[in-house]
């Protein structure tokens, strides 16, 4: 079975009333497409989507759900289309290699910063995407300011760097839409069924959109 686009999220609340359907294909923006929920976190997200490329064969990949602000002019229930990811839990300076850069076992490194498919849509922000295995609190951003200085991340979120990798890996174009649960000062949806409400909504139209845009601009041959 191949598909035009895998969409997958870490939680189901986070995908679904996006999709119809979830773990079968339906019909979305003319494409056709597959919602799965892929878990929290790097490993569980990563062997996830490795999988389900494996399965479907996608033309494109696009993570949704929701993400922390670094950037100060990002408001709770804004949304963001990440323009590159990179792991900032990662650090192996000491070893000669970038941020967020690994050694594979090929002897290669993987990428400190991975582009992703970023067109300009109507109402998204384009951000540097931070992913790493921690909930991002208010706390450790104003204990770790090089988080803006140095790696000029916009947002953070757990699973951006390891989906993008997989997508990497298999030679595959991945987008990241994210909505904005928290600000930079750490602030919360005050009415949190609200939120969802909103976001599945806003999450909807940009995944419209991202699939509408011009073929021209896209990496894909959607």
């Amino acid at each position: 079975m191949s598909v035009d686009v895998l969409l997958v999220a870490p939680l189901k609340h986070e995908l679904e009333g996006i999709l119809t359907k979830l773990n079968e294909p339906v019909l979305f923006a003319s494409k056709r497409v597959i919602g799965m929920v892929v878990g929290v976190g790097k490993v569980a997200s990563g062997i996830a989507v490795a999988h389900a490329i494996a399965t479907y064969k996608p033309a494109l990949v696009v993570l949704v759900g929701y993400c922390g602000a670094l950037e100060e002019t990002l408001a709770i229930g804004d949304i963001v289309c990440a323009s590159s990811v990179v792991q900032y839990d990662l650090d192996l300076r000491a070893f000669g290699l970038d941020w967020g850069s690994t050694f594979l076992g090929d002897g290669s490194r993987a990428p400190s910063f991975l582009p992703l498919y970023c067109p300009a849509i109507e109402g998204a922000k384009s951000v540097v995407m931070g992913t790493a295995d921690r909930f991002l609190v208010r706390s450790y951003r104003e204990e770790h300011p090089e988080l803006r200085e140095n790696l000029h991340l916009g947002c953070s979120d757990m699973e951006g760097y390891a989906v993008a990798f997989a997508c990497h890996a298999a030679s595959i174009p991945c987008a990241i839409i994210r909505v904005v649960s928290d600000d930079a000062k750490g602030r919360r949806p005050k009415q949190f069924p609200v939120f969802v409400r909103e976001a599945t909504k806003g999450l909807r139209n940009t995944l419209q959109l991202l699939l509408e845009s011009p073929s021209e601009k896209s990496p894909t041959s959607l």
